[in-house]
């Protein structure tokens, strides 16, 4: 099996970029599955349900969220009606069953998990208990091929789930940051891991908003209203192999292309 996961998508231009590159990688690639985390995919914050036609048009299969994924209302419908768009479980009971899917295809199921860190994250419930909690669900213990999306701000709590996690699922993937990081690896147990995928959007922002109003922020202390960077962007995404008669991982590589 191959895994094509893209890395936080951020406001139109990482939209764009993925509507523009996603079908040729498709192509190029011939990925079993392809995950985007999507929290960011409307105005930097949520995702509407015509940001969701519009890259599932593009070809993702799974979204997955993390601390703003709430942020636009209509999420709650698109959850109920389509069980690809995911929010990390233990943000509280409302989401729960919306943490995890098992997504099948021809080469059999993967089941795809969404999990929130703790660290700088309000009102989020421990996400070590909640991916055991996960893991004894007989439904996805049957699947092989797991993949874990950690939504988390420290790298100490992700390298601290992928001890958790490792030799139990396939892959412990990174998101949040925006920041793509330099580790990407296969653990001696067979699972692929990399502390933050990257973002999907302008490169020259700061974290896909407008330098111009974000340095006002820092400057002053006033917290004026972000605003999506304009310009070209990047993809950022990672690659991973999976055995799927094992549920091993057998490579993991990162992947960047600009528009």
């Amino acid at each position: 099996m191959r895994l094509l996961f893209i890395g936080d998508i951020f406001g139109r231009p990482g939209r764009t970029i993925v509507r523009r590159l996603l079908p040729q990688l498709k192509t190029e690639l011939r990925p079993t599955l392809v995950v985007a985390n999507a929290e960011n995919a409307t105005h930097g914050t949520g995702m509407t349900r015509s940001a969701f036609e519009e890259l599932s048009a593009a070809g993702v299969d799974i979204f997955t969220g993390g601390n703003h994924t709430l942020g636009k209302p209509e999420i709650l419908e698109l959850m109920q009606e389509h069980p690809s768009v995911l929010c990390p479980g233990n943000i509280g009971p409302a989401v729960r069953h919306h943490g995890s899917v098992i997504w099948q295809t021809p080469e059999g199921p993967i089941a795809v998990v969404n999990v929130m860190g703790q660290y700088c994250m309000n009102g989020t419930d421990n996400p070590f208990r909640y991916m055991e909690e996960v893991l004894r669900d007989p439904e996805i213990a049957a699947v092989r091929v797991k993949v874990v999306d950690v939504h988390a701000e420290a790298t100490a709590e992700k390298a601290a789930m992928l001890h958790l996690l490792d030799g139990r699922v396939s892959a412990v993937l990174g998101t949040h940051t925006h920041v793509p990081t330099a580790d990407a690896r296969i653990t001696a147990a067979g699972t692929a891991f990399i502390t933050d995928v990257g973002m999907t959007g302008v490169r020259s922002s700061i974290i896909g908003l407008d330098p111009e109003v974000m340095m006002r922020r820092f400057e002053t202390g006033i917290m004026y209203a972000p605003r999506v960077a304009e310009g070209d962007a990047t993809l950022m995404a990672v690659v991973v192999d999976i055995d799927a008669s094992t549920g091993n991982s057998m490579a993991i590589t990162l992947l960047q292309r600009e528009s």
